[in-house]
């Protein structure tokens, strides 16, 4: 009767936690935006231009161009209902309360599962997914928080097939929808696929394999049959920038590594996997498979893939590892690897909670003020051609032409700011397109050296208070020929009085009647 409790109580626990501290962030968001929704990363809205083009048969985000500025295969597919329309906009919220209600859900399951009760089983069940940061993954509106719930049902699965002896539709649902959702939820699925295999489940193993590479085969495929890269652009600028375009590839791995070992989250992941190291010697049959292969794909994550940015990159891997360990921990029957799971889960939530609570709240403002008030000129005063370095609101429902500068809708753009920066590299993309606008961060660390010779520096968009996951906090608005710039004054001295408190037009010396 308690056991069959728990697996009522704890899912219900875990999906409280989760809601309460994801509304408790959204309330401080939209406080701080005095009532305004939005998104806390523009790359929301990359998404929604993809899903729009999608919608109309393309793929990108202009009409007419392939691109792939997306790393996601499935996620842009998910925000096609009400293409081109603002109800669009409200479908990332959606399915990331969608993706939180999986996540807690599962991780109750797996704590039942495990066989922890009392005051101990409903702590770790309330607040795990709280201390993990899932709540804040699913705040950007990114696929995230999908990717985690198909990383804890790869997980749950797994730990169904080595104590029940049976092969849950859960695993194999988590090991199909998590590389469709994240290329290196790969490393997860291919995990759960060999423990089928491993088990003596030949043929269910061989079929999910398949499940597994089938959505990234597919999206290559595509890709490819489209005339892009099999790679998309979006991971390809994040395997290599300008900072290491000369390196070799097996030194941007090891330095990969040695990077993520720097972030309080790889340490917590090493810690982890060596959790996992240990109690896989302590178990038997599947479950040393089990945890020997978690392990693995959390090695995986060091080596090849992210941490940050408003850490979202590192939740699915958490997630898993954390869950695995929690279970292998509970039937180790030493007291101290019992403990160190919850030692390590506390030092997540110690990490993410108080910078969740502090930080977040401002990220919502900053892309409202910027990116939300650029994206209103160019659509509404502008209404031409422009390029811009931060894609994803000017691009979405906007009729014009989209040159991405950074590159990720953008090959060549791409290639030419890693491979070839020369000074004012971007000249020649603009005048190609016959482009008479750019709005760019104009820094060092970002496109300063592309600014052409004879570009003609308008204003500048700039907030009040630079809080906020922004590339800076200042938009610098650019004529590409000087017989554009009267234009652009008589635009943005129109828009300016339009403008919300937080945000203004700051003109050049001879712009702006002077001011």
């Amino acid at each position: 009767m308690i056991s069959d409790r728990s697996h009522i109580l704890y899912p219900l626990l875990a999906l409280l936690g989760v809601a309460v501290w994801f509304a408790v962030l959204q309330a401080r968001g939209l406080a701080w935006s005095h009532g305004v929704f939005e998104y806390p990363l523009d790359d929301v809205y990359i998404h929604l231009a993809i899903a729009e083009q999608i919608a109309r048969g393309g793929y990108g985000v202009n009409a007419g161009e392939y691109t792939s500025p997306g790393s996601s295969p499935l996620y842009p597919l998910l925000l096609t209902p009400f293409a081109g329309t603002d109800t669009q906009r409200w479908l990332p919220l959606i399915w990331n309360i969608v993706g939180l209600a999986a996540v807690g859900l599962l991780w109750g399951r797996l704590i039942a599962h495990a066989g922890y009760r009392g005051a101990m089983g409903g702590l770790l069940a309330l607040l795990g997914p709280v201390a993990l940061n899932t709540a804040g993954a699913a705040m950007t509106g990114m696929e995230h928080a999908l990717h985690a719930a198909a990383s804890l049902a790869i997980v749950y699965g797994l730990f169904v097939l080595a104590d029940e002896k049976r092969v849950s539709w859960v695993l194999l649902a988590g090991i199909l929808l998590a590389p469709a959702l994240r290329l290196e939820g790969l490393a997860l699925a291919l995990v759960g696929a060999g423990v089928l295999v491993v088990s003596g489940r030949i043929a269910v193993g061989a079929l999910a394999t398949a499940l597994a590479i089938a959505p990234i085969a597919l999206f290559v495929w595509y890709l490819t049959s489209v005339g892009l890269d099999p790679l998309p652009n979006s991971v390809q600028a994040k395997l290599v920038g300008a900072e290491d375009a000369d390196v070799g590839r097996l030194a941007r791995t090891i330095g990969t590594f040695r990077l993520n070992l720097l972030e309080v989250p790889g340490l917590l992941m090493l810690g982890l996997i060596a959790v996992l190291g240990a109690l896989a010697s302590a178990a038997t049959g599947t479950r040393r498979w089990v945890a020997l292969g978690l392990a693995a794909a959390g090695v995986a994550h060091l080596f090849f893939g992210q941490i940050g940015w408003m850490e979202r990159y590192e939740n699915y891997i958490l997630m898993a590892l954390a869950a695995g360990a929690l279970v292998l921990a509970q039937g180790a029957g030493s007291r101290l690897t019992a403990m160190l799971p919850v030692v390590l889960l506390a030092g997540a939530g110690a990490n993410y909670m108080p910078h969740a609570w502090e930080e977040y709240r401002f990220n919502p403002r900053a892309i409202h003020l910027q990116q939300a008030q650029t994206s209103r000129f160019v659509k509404e005063h502008l209404q031409t051609d422009v390029a811009v370095n931060d894609l994803g609101w000017v691009a979405w429902r906007n009729p014009n032409y989209v040159l991405d500068l950074w590159g990720l809708a953008s090959h060549e753009a791409r290639q030419t700011r890693i491979f070839n920066p020369t000074p004012g590299w971007a000249d020649a993309l603009t005048e190609a397109r016959d482009v008479p606008v750019a709005l760019i961060y104009d820094t060092e660390d970002w496109l300063a050296g592309a600014v052409g010779a004879d570009w003609v520096r308008v204003a500048e968009f700039r907030l009040d208070l630079a809080r906020g996951f922004l590339g800076a906090p200042f938009v610098g608005v650019y004529a590409t020929d000087p017989e554009h710039a009267a234009m652009i004054e008589q635009a943005l001295i129109a828009f300016a009085p339009k403008l919300p408190d937080g945000t203004g037009i700051y003109f050049m010396d001879g712009f702006g009647g002077g001011s």
